[in-house]
């Protein structure tokens, strides 16, 4: 199950991220407000036989500006992906400068979680309280719980760290969080011990549990 529209922005709110918009990338605005999560469709809004398209991949682009008027920004692709052309011209009409971007391949091929991945990071440098407030810094902090999925085939440690980003600090409160039970729950069902037992992982957002 890949994430809606109406799904991330209901997420947004429930994770402290200050959303700018969600679309598809055709539809971003010419220019981006400052310290917003802009979560980028990288499809077009419409295909080419003139018909609404449904959507493919989650993405997520983000300027901000410091108080000393310096101004930073990030495209993040789970896959490590560079940012289309349509991407770079808002931002450089945003900020006159380049768009810097992660090159990390963190999201299995095997799932739909993209729109997770966006929505954990843009948490991380926006809400979290392990957070330095240097945009890139904490870009790389947060990548650095994942591994590099050109290098490693653990993908199932990547998705039991971002499954933690969606639940609460308080395990009577816990709900499955659906894209992610088919690979990540397979460890807490069987009686195999914690193979991440001792790692240090932010379990902040507590306002996912049911009402």
């Amino acid at each position: 199950m890949s994430l809606t529209d109406l799904q991330i922005k209901d997420l947004s709110k429930k994770m402290r991220i200050p959303l700018g918009e969600v679309c598809f990338k055709d539809e971003l605005p010419s220019k981006l407000q400052f310290n917003k999560t802009y979560i980028v469709n990288l499809e077009d809004s419409v295909g080419e036989q003139g018909n609404q398209n449904e959507g493919t991949h989650w993405t997520m682009v983000q300027c901000n500006k410091n108080g000393n008027g310096s101004m930073e920004s990030i495209f993040f692709d789970p896959y490590g992906a560079e940012p289309s052309e349509i991407i770079k011209k808002v931002v450089r009409n945003t900020t006159n400068k380049g768009l810097p971007h992660t090159k990390k391949d963190i999201q299995s091929l095997m799932n739909n979680a993209c729109g997770f991945y966006c929505l954990a990071l843009a948490h991380f440098i926006n809400a979290s309280e392990h957070r330095s407030n240097n945009l890139h810094d904490d870009v790389c902090t947060f990548l650095e719980m994942f591994d590099d999925l050109n290098k490693s085939v653990d993908f199932k440690k990547n998705e039991y760290i971002l499954k933690h980003f969606f639940r609460s600090s308080d395990p009577a409160l816990r709900v499955p969080v659906e894209v992610l039970d088919t690979v990540t729950n397979q460890d807490e069902k069987s009686n195999r011990p914690d193979p991440f037992e001792g790692v240090k992982i932010p379990v902040e957002v507590n306002n996912m549990s049911k009402k």
